[in-house]
């Protein structure tokens, strides 16, 4: 007895419709990119800390590579950055891969010098030898650097004040000789704690 999915009226429809959902899956449109746009973070004691979702949608860096991890439904997992050949360390000028923030979370950091501390894991092949961060705003960015050993590891970051923060930019750095490739690391994990303000006696 034939059943009524069989049916060519019925089944050639049917399998038209699962092929188009095939190609539109493998095509992955969850994971395509987002247009920057600034996060909240969470707030852990006086910390700041920035995870998954805070990685959603950072700017590019024409001297860097940009790739963000997700999960089959395009949730945001890790942040993957890793520098050009022959690049130098960043200069005040450059602004590297920036995770913007949003206003409201960014004015507990203006004007205050921080500790950021970022986790990380250095990537299988071409694993960079450092990392640089700075805290931007409406001044020049001052970057600080860190060697990254090549295992799990966290780095601790003392950055100067800064008017006006709207972002935390994010530098690798490799010291490769004779670098034909990138080199990077995959960030997990961002906390930024703000430096007590203090009041100068009279």
């Amino acid at each position: 007895m034939r059943t009524w999915l069989l049916h060519p009226i019925v089944f050639y429809p049917l399998a038209a419709l699962l092929a188009v959902l095939v190609i539109a899956l493998s095509a992955r449109p969850q994971s395509w990119p987002r247009a920057p746009a600034p996060v909240s973070g969470q707030t852990a004691g006086s910390a700041l800390v920035l995870t998954q979702v805070s990685f959603d949608a950072p700017t590019g860096d024409p001297d860097q590579n940009v790739y963000v991890t997700r999960n089959f439904l395009g949730q945001a997992q890790a942040l993957r950055i890793a520098v050009q050949p022959n690049k130098n360390t960043p200069s005040a000028a450059d602004r590297g891969v920036q995770i913007l923030l949003a206003p409201s979370t960014a004015a507990a950091l203006a004007g205050r010098p921080a500790t950021i501390v970022v986790t990380y894991n250095p990537l299988a092949v071409n694993a960079a030898t450092g990392l640089a961060v700075s805290l931007e705003g409406a001044g020049p960015n001052v970057w600080v650097a860190q060697n990254a050993p090549p295992q799990h590891g966290a780095l601790r970051f003392e950055v100067p004040a800064q008017a006006g923060v709207n972002a935390v930019g994010l530098r690798a750095i490799s010291t490769n000789e004779n670098q034909r490739e990138a080199y990077g690391l995959e960030i997990t994990r961002i906390s930024i704690t703000p430096h007590p303000q203090t009041t100068l006696a009279h």
